[in-house]
């Protein structure tokens, strides 16, 4: 029975056999073509089974009938061959646990690769592809530097094709390298030079959140290199920011990177391109940052302006918008802009009530620190508008108390006398008004014995 069967298997192989070479293609499948496709036939049938069932017989019979047809069939003989080969040798190597054993099938497998791509040129990409993912999967943690070398003839062949994950591989590991002292640091400064077009390329090709996740991970990579210092950043960066100064995609990148340095935000490309984003996406966030940059810088007047915007933006509530405002009062304050700063401090008061404590505190230092030079009763008389707001700020919120009652009692020291406000036909509770550093205000007349 045993013999019937294997006489009918054979039969059926060499029907099979029959019937998948044509007599005038001898050739294809060389000088052992009936062989050839047995191989071929067989390990096919294996590998289909192997897909069906997960088996671990299937798959070692699928290999051993695949090496078969690996020494006795022409490498032209057919594609599938090697394509098949791959997915064979990747499940023997993952279910492989004797080291010396897997590293012989992973020779085998580079061995698949290099044969395919001698012989397919057609397909060199697609293969180098391939080998610098199994490059990763087999030595991402033992041999960087073959993934490196893997990774960069995927560029050479396929430009601005090369996926976006091999890219972040490419940067992770040439950090890993430069950590090690294994890499130059120009080298990884020349391939985020030579790669981040390409990773342009691949967002714009495709702009999911996804592949602008991979470019995220691209600049990481390269930013926690070690690499990355400012002067390299700003050295990178220009020629990119000044080629495509309006590019959101080149932009957002730069704004990112030099921002995460605390001296790079000082950096006149920071400042730059923070604005050419502005420019292109301009929103609440963006406009704050400005303020905040340039009054970083001293810039004054931007750094208003850009506070401004900030308060004007549709993204901002009316709490925001007090709390902004208040904001803008004290900087300029702080800049010397005291008119301007009243005025702030008294729009905010009418945008957020909340902000009635601060702001009457706020104009309240501002009046007693006023240089009023009219005469010496307006130099006083400072005072009194002083404490006028020392008590709006206690009124509106008790937590400033203690602070308006300390400060109060010392801006009564400088109260006039009874006798020398008398001489200005002044007496207490009589209305006073008076006018300067460009402000005005009306307060009650106060002496003191």
């Amino acid at each position: 029975m045993k013999k019937l069967n294997f006489f009918l298997t054979l039969a059926v192989a060499l029907f099979l056999v029959a019937g998948a070479v044509p007599a005038n293609a001898q050739g294809k499948y060389g000088k052992d073509s009936a062989q050839c496709v047995n191989y071929l036939n067989f390990y096919r049938d294996f590998l289909k089974q192997f897909r069906a069932t997960k088996s671990a017989g299937n798959l070692n019979e699928a290999a051993n009938q695949w090496r078969g047809a690996f020494k006795t069939c022409p490498p032209k003989a057919s594609q599938n061959l090697f394509i098949d080969g791959r997915t064979i040798f990747q499940n023997l190597i993952r279910n492989e646990k004797n080291a010396q054993v897997r590293q012989g099938l992973i020779d085998t497998l580079m061995l698949i690769h290099q044969t395919r791509q001698a012989n397919y040129p057609k397909y060199k990409a697609a293969v180098a592809e391939n080998i610098a993912f199994d490059m990763l999967s087999y030595y991402g943690n033992t041999n960087p530097e073959k993934v490196v070398a893997a990774i960069k003839d995927v560029v050479a062949i396929s430009g601005n094709k090369t996926k976006a994950d091999l890219l972040v591989a490419y940067m992770q590991k040439a950090s890993e390298l430069y950590q090690a002292g294994k890499m130059k640091g120009e080298d990884i400064l020349k391939a985020y030079t030579d790669f981040s077009p390409i990773m342009d390329a691949q967002v714009a090709a495709d702009p999911s959140d996804e592949n602008k996740t991979k470019r995220g991970a691209f600049e990481n990579a390269f930013v926690t290199s070690g690499v990355a210092t400012c002067d390299n950043l700003v050295a990178v960066f220009t020629p990119r920011y000044e080629a495509e100064p309006t590019n959101v995609e080149v932009v957002k990148p730069i704004v990112s990177l030099l921002g995460s340095d605390s001296v790079c935000v000082n950096s006149d490309l920071f400042l730059k391109a923070v604005t050419s984003l502005h420019q292109i996406e301009p929103s609440y966030t963006s406009s704050y940052f400005l303020y905040k940059l340039h009054a970083s810088k001293d810039n004054a007047d931007e750094a208003v302006k850009f506070l401004e915007e900030a308060i004007a933006s549709e993204e901002s509530d009316a709490v925001k918008d007090g709390e902004l405002t208040m904001e803008l009062a004290v900087y300029n304050f702080k800049v010397g802009r005291h008119a301007k700063a009243v005025a702030a401090a008294k729009q905010a008061i009418e945008k957020d009530a909340a902000q009635a404590g601060k702001a009457n505190l706020l104009m309240a230092n501002i009046w007693a620190g006023q240089r009023c030079t009219a005469n010496d009763m307006d130099n006083r008389a400072k005072y009194w508008v002083a404490v006028d707001y020392l008590n709006k700020a206690k009124a509106a919120d008790e937590t400033l108390a203690e602070e308006a009652n300390k400060l109060s009692a010392q801006y009564r020291q400088y109260f006039p006398k009874t006798e020398d406000a008398f001489m200005y036909d002044l007496t207490d509770g009589k209305p006073y008004t008076i006018s300067c550093g460009g402000m005005s205000a009306t307060t009650t007349v106060r002496t003191t014995k």
